[in-house]
């Protein structure tokens, strides 16, 4: 009989979490290797190894099933780990998964074991997030389309992108915001700037902004990406950022800060990299998270865009000829198609799971090239 694996966190929902669960356990019920199923407290019998990636209970007070391997697949995108997470990490976790070095280096900074830490990150599909296919029908053309994709909230800057569209342009360019957001997302909710972006839209003065508020399947965004020339991610802080490489995918460059997770994967080759200022602080605060659930925090670390940098960028990017675009379009495609697939993420996964179905201590591995250093 095969391992089984079961998943902690939805594999049939919208949310990101539940999204990449569902890429994870089709590739490897596909491959024959594992049984996946859903997590069951209650069954007789525990799984072989436990994968936990959810956000819709509370992690600090989940518990572990003895006799399972268990993952913990977490992301903390403003500094260092809880010091909740921590503990129960290093108390009742073989392996942590981190979707980026920089996750991975927070994590180390917070005090989780280096030996359980592994970087596991996003893909995408190259044959659904191409450069040629379908292009979404906007309502008008303009010279220069930008595209926002994420929660309209502070946390991916969308505050700074409204106010530097403002600042750079006026309804006199010939110039399009695309602001690609989904509303009914329980991550983003509570945590909208929303307001803002309809005044900006009924403002007579202000430079075009077309705002879809629906999740999109994935054919179709791919096809809002490629409808794009731009796209614009002056993210405070991130995990991954899969929209990102998506758009690269797509051949969509992006503007990017220098700093954080997407750096796994932008450059100045393939993005438009901004100069940010990194905050590091203490807070000794208890924060209210995602889903409403609340964990106190040691310290922050993230960084600030300012609306004048993203502004001259915007204007840059405006002004610069298609060439010179699709120089980047070109390297971003090649990073994305050929680095980061889910078929390369899912080999990432069955390697971490080869090594807590092998013989041995699940906790101590020799295998130096799967750990994040």
């Amino acid at each position: 009989m095969p391992p089984v694996v079961a998943f902690q966190g939805s594999r049939t929902g919208r949310s990101a979490f539940a999204l990449v669960n569902a890429r994870w356990s089709a590739g490897l019920t596909a491959t024959g290797e594992y049984e996946v199923i859903d997590y069951d407290a209650a069954a007789a019998r525990p799984p072989d190894v436990l994968i936990h990636h959810d956000f819709a209970s509370h992690f600090a007070e989940f518990c572990a099933p003895h006799g399972s391997r268990a993952i913990a697949v977490r992301t903390w995108d403003f500094g260092p780990l809880p010091s909740a997470w921590v503990r129960k990490i290093n108390r009742e976790f073989c392996q942590f998964w981190a979707h980026s070095r920089w996750i991975a280096q927070q994590a180390r900074a917070a005090g989780v074991d280096a030996e359980r830490i592994r970087v596991v990150p996003h893909g995408i599909d190259p044959r659904v997030f191409r450069p040629d296919g379908e292009i979404y029908p906007l309502p008008s053309r303009t010279r220069c389309v930008f595209l926002f994709v994420g929660g309209v909230c502070v946390r991916k800057g969308s505050d700074t992108l409204l106010k530097a569209y403002a600042d750079a342009f006026s309804s006199a360019d010939d110039v399009t915001l695309v602001v690609k957001d989904h509303s009914a997302d329980l991550f983003y909710r509570d945590d909208t700037i929303r307001q803002t972006l309809v005044d900006l839209m009924n403002d007579p003065g202000a430079p075009r902004i077309v705002h879809i508020d629906r999740f999109l399947p994935d054919d179709v965004l791919a096809s809002l990406y490629r409808a794009c020339d731009v796209a614009v991610f002056p993210y405070r802080a991130e995990g991954f950022c899969l929209p990102i490489l998506e758009c690269m995918a797509a051949g969509t460059p992006a503007i990017v800060p220098s700093f954080g997770a997407c750096l796994d994967f932008c450059s100045e080759e393939t993005s438009y990299l901004m100069p940010v200022q990194r905050i590091q602080i203490p807070v000794h605060h208890r924060f209210k998270v995602a889903m409403g659930f609340a964990d106190d925090v040691e310290s922050v670390d993230f960084c600030e865009v300012r609306a004048s940098t993203l502004a001259e960028y915007l204007r840059r990017t405006y002004e610069e000829s298609e060439t010179s675009r699709a120089r980047k379009a070109a390297a971003g495609v090649s990073v994305a198609h050929s680095r980061f697939t889910w078929d390369d993420a899912l080999a990432t996964v069955r390697r971490c799971l080869a090594e807590l179905t092998a013989d041995g201590d699940p906790q101590h591995h020799d295998d130096a090239a799967s750990i994040a250093r």
